[in-house]
């Protein structure tokens, strides 16, 4: 090993505390019609690096956090062709 040319890697940003601001407002929708928000993960991936430009968060990372929070995808009723988007409530 090169010591003189090994990269210092930059840790990858916890996607949790974003999820967290997100359950602030929004809640995992049951079904589509419980849905009043549909985003798809590049959009949430966009507010996050919106918030933090420095973020170092992938599409998957964003993926799996939503999943693991409860959150699920489908494709809007009515809507035309295969665009999948996560399904959010707002919270009262």
């Amino acid at each position: 090993m090169n010591k003189g040319k090994k990269k210092q890697e930059q840790p990858a940003t916890d996607v949790s505390i974003y999820i967290a601001a997100l359950s602030v407002n929004f809640r995992p929708a049951a079904n589509p019609a419980e849905t009043t928000h549909w985003f798809s993960t590049d959009e949430v991936l966009a507010a996050i690096r919106d918030i933090d430009p420095s973020a170092k968060i992938s599409r998957e990372q964003v993926f799996s956090a939503l999943r693991n929070a409860g959150y699920d995808f489908c494709n809007r009723p009515g809507s035309h062709g295969l665009l999948l988007r996560w399904m959010f409530r707002e919270k009262n």
